[in-house]
């Protein structure tokens, strides 16, 4: 699941610059929205001992810069206001924002599946055209930065929700975003602060880190680390150079010498003429990881399609969606365009490249992909939605949907690849502890916000227990920065992945991840649950209903935080009695319980010797009974806990039920029963 990122280079400031101008720290910017119903911090730069200025909605608000030319002040609370407002900074300059709102502010932070973008989600091309609908969602998309020290300025800017900006922002993000504004009527701002990949570790202070038992020793060496980099930082930065630059020739010189080897390219597969009859057939979007068995190397994906007539000399677009992993594309024989290595998550960025007039010469085209895949999945990854050809200024496109011939260009060793041996910076990558935190996280404080989103635990499933201490660590180290209390946090519980499976799996697996998520929202009533175990997908760990996990998000934070009558929650256990051969369990959120499907699935029980076997189950009122013949005195179950489970038990609500286990074993073996899906 850890994905291979190619690092070029990194730069972190250790100094405070000299300030001539007054300026404002970002997030602040035109088209920004802020909270509503408390102080809003306002803060920036000038020369030290300037007085500031700072006016919006009738209030005026004063700082005077200190001697690191930093100045901070604060706007009273403020009512929500939808009409676009001017907030002015003057010193010695004058700085005006316009188009600024009143609403509710969230920040959005995770891995890969909170920054994969509206682009990549299910039915995108209707949502983008919907989002016209919503210039009161406001958008800032954090850039992506690493820092061995907390920085003060980021990267970004505010958006205003529209047709073409949303499809690069976090489809969770928006999609919570659209259901909140949907029940309150408010302007939502959110901000998005992503990285695929990255671990918990790496979103969290290094003075938290140093308390927690399963992290105080990785960072007390990341912190000697950093100390000793900033004592010898000259000669460290001039071998660093050194050595990146041998190993970028290495890497330079290991593809090219994949090129010379790729049959696809010494034999001309991107030319139309050429004969692809015994090519296989593929029906895209679609991973061919799986039926490749994790292939590393070249895959060539090749589609001719018809064009309208009128479309013959003019220049069109070639809309791929992404592309696992790397890949260069080319129409009628000749390359339009590449997403390399070398760009932030470039496994799940929507391919778009433009196609010059003169290689439109008939109404046939011919559109080939090189893909190029290190680790993992691999292939033309969509959505459906994406995949197209359009003529901009013209009506209609040519769907590229539909069956695509492919064919092994060049398979490879991926553990072959020249690796980046020379000594990293410290915060130089977005693995490191900390780095995340400082460098995305730290300069957004203490804007002001309602709360907070996250979708992350992939990258920490291998440490479930570590889990359990390391993201109440970070909520608290996040809430302790803001300095606005116990603000809400909202957690997705990881999404079913992987092969289906009935019993529960050993520890260490998703399962465990989960639990520790669970846990986390329920040991703070601050904290939020929102499950993803019925809407993922077995093949894909970026699965493309974001618009229900935004929508399931959103759900608690309007009943406990904006106080609407609205269910927020999945059947969730709250206890057992024991009947003979037979355990009742107990549910909170348990109105009008059912199954869907033709019977209840995913239940296991066990007796005192810890083996686990498939239970049979039926619910009775706002309880559900489960026994199995193979265990004559049960004393626990689990429900859903695998990696991808068979479940299907629902409240009234249609919201899923929480994975649970009634035990609390660190050692069970499961018997090898096997079922058919209900």
């Amino acid at each position: 699941m850890t994905r291979w990122l190619l690092v070029l280079s990194f730069v972190f400031a250790l100094a405070a610059p000299v300030w001539a101008v007054v300026a404002v720290s970002l997030p602040f910017g035109d088209n920004m929205v802020l909270q509503r119903g408390r102080p809003v911090p306002v803060w920036g730069t000038a020369a030290p001992g300037e007085a500031v200025t700072v006016r919006f909605a009738g209030q005026t608000a004063h700082a005077v810069t200190g001697a690191d030319g930093r100045w901070q002040t604060r706007l009273r609370a403020m009512h929500a206001n939808g009409t676009g407002r001017t907030l002015t900074i003057a010193g010695t300059n004058t700085l005006t924002l316009n188009n600024v709102l009143v609403g509710e502010v969230w920040l959005c932070s995770g891995q890969s599946n909170m920054d994969m973008a509206t682009a990549g989600a299910q039915h995108s091309d209707v949502e983008a055209a919907d989002a016209v609908h919503y210039p009161q969602i406001r958008l800032f998309n954090v850039r992506k930065n690493t820092a061995a020290l907390p920085q003060t300025r980021c990267g970004g800017e505010w958006d205003v929700c529209g047709p073409v900006p949303v499809k690069s922002f976090s489809a969770v993000g928006y999609f919570f975003a659209r259901t909140l504004y949907t029940r309150l009527h408010v302007p939502i701002g959110v901000i998005e602060s992503a990285w695929g990949g990255t671990p918990a570790e790496s979103w969290t202070a290094l003075d938290t880190l140093k308390r927690l038992p399963g992290t105080a020793a990785r960072a007390q060496a990341f912190d000697q680390q950093v100390q000793d980099y900033l004592a010898h930082q000259a000669d460290f930065d001039a071998r660093r150079a050194r050595e990146e630059a041998v190993y970028q020739e290495k890497l330079a010189a290991w593809f090219k010498n994949l090129d010379a080897q790729d049959k696809g390219f010494t034999e001309h597969w991107a030319d139309p003429a050429y004969d692809t009859t015994g090519w296989k057939t593929v029906t895209p979007p679609l991973g061919l990881g799986n039926v490749l068995n994790c292939y590393s190397g070249s895959l060539w994906h090749r589609k001719t399609v018809t064009i309208p007539p009128a479309w013959v000399g003019k220049a069109l677009e070639v809309h791929l969606g992404a592309v696992d992993e790397a890949d260069d594309t080319f129409v009628n024989g000749e390359h339009v365009g590449r997403i390399w290595y070398d760009v932030p998550n470039f496994y799940l960025i929507p391919r778009v490249y433009p196609v010059p007039a003169r290689l439109v010469t008939s109404t046939t085209v011919t559109i080939t992909v090189r893909d190029v895949n290190i680790v993992g999945d691999t292939g033309l990854m969509g959505p459906a939605g994406e995949m197209k050809l359009l003529c901009p200024g013209a009506t209609g496109v040519v769907p590229l949907t539909g069956p695509w011939r492919y064919q092994v260009g060049l398979a490879i060793d991926g553990r072959q690849m020249p690796q980046a041996n020379y000594t990293p910076v410290p915060g130089g990558s977005a693995g490191d502890p900390t780095s995340l935190y400082n460098g995305m996280i730290a300069p957004l404080v203490p804007f002001a916000l309602r709360g907070a989103i996250w979708y992350q635990g992939e990258a920490n499933a291998g440490d479930p227990n570590g889990y359990r201490a390391l993201l109440p660590g970070m909520i608290a180290c996040w809430r302790t920065a803001w300095g606005q209390g116990d603000f809400p946090f909202g957690i997705v519980s990881l999404a079913n992945f992987m092969g289906r499976q009935q019993a529960p799996v050993e520890k260490g697996s998703w399962a465990d991840l989960r639990e520790a998520q669970a846990l986390t929202a329920q040991a703070d009533p601050h904290n939020a649950l929102a499950l993803a175990i019925d809407i993922g997908d077995a093949g894909d760990i970026h699965p493309k209903n974001k618009q229900e996990v935004g929508r399931r998000l959103a759900l608690p934070m309007l009943a406990r935080v904006y106080g609407q009558r609205v269910p927020y929650s999945g059947p969730r256990y709250a206890g057992l009695t024991t009947a003979g051969a037979t355990l009742r369990l107990r549910f909170d959120f348990a109105d009008g319980l059912a199954a869907h499907g033709s019977r209840l699935a995913g239940f296991a029980v066990a007796g005192a010797d810890k083996v686990f076997h498939l239970a049979q189950a039926r619910i009775e009122g706002r309880t559900v009974v489960v026994w199995s013949p193979a265990v004559p005195a049960p004393v626990a179950a689990r429900y859903a806990w695998a990696n991808n489970p068979i479940c299907n038990l629902y409240n009234a609500a249609n919201l899923p039920a929480i994975p649970f286990r009634t035990d609390t074993w660190a050692d069970f073996s499961v018997a090898g029963e096997k079922v058919t899906e209900p």
